[in-house]
């Protein structure tokens, strides 16, 4: 199921990573059927990279959100979440360590610690388009890498390697 249907929330992605995948894959595989020299590795991978780079692109943006403002509802659902962490590792800390009042205090700091730190990088990484720009570069790095792969399985395939 693609969520790119009417009610998607802006800056959400169009495509989920496997989908993105499967369509690109099947797009490289189409490419490497009818390739004209399979025996030329190096030939065969520049021509996969001037072939497939923008496309690898193009799928990476589909897939990975885009930086959006911090919400209301992204606010609740980060504090929930991360006050859930940080609660169980306090709780978690409590029962097994069973500290005194010193280190009761010291792991109440710590939980304090990871809700900030949890909370901040949520907002982070949604509000910020350097980061959303670095995990596109990232994906298509990614798509780009899955594809070099079976466009050398088919090579091998269709040369009898």
């Amino acid at each position: 199921m693609s969520m790119s249907t009417g009610g998607a929330r802006e800056g959400a992605p169009q495509l989920r990573d496997g989908e993105a995948l499967d369509q690109f894959l099947t797009q490289v595989e189409r490419w490497a059927k009818r390739y004209p020299h399979p025996h030329d590795r190096e030939r065969a991978g520049a021509d996969y990279e001037a072939r497939f780079t923008e496309t690898a692109g193009e799928f990476a943006a589909k897939c990975t959100p885009k930086a959006r403002k911090f919400a209301v509802v992204d606010w609740i659902a980060a504090i929930l979440m991360w006050l859930i962490v940080a609660g169980i590792v306090l709780a978690l800390s409590i029962l097994l360590m069973q500290p005194d009042m010193l280190w009761f205090w010291i792991f109440v700091g710590v939980a304090v610690a990871i809700f900030g730190i949890g909370v901040g990088y949520v907002y982070y990484d949604t509000t910020n388009a350097a980061h959303a720009e670095k995990k596109t570069d990232q994906k298509a790095k990614w798509l780009l890498g899955a594809g070099r792969k079976q466009l050398t399985g088919f090579l091998d395939e269709r040369t009898g390697v």
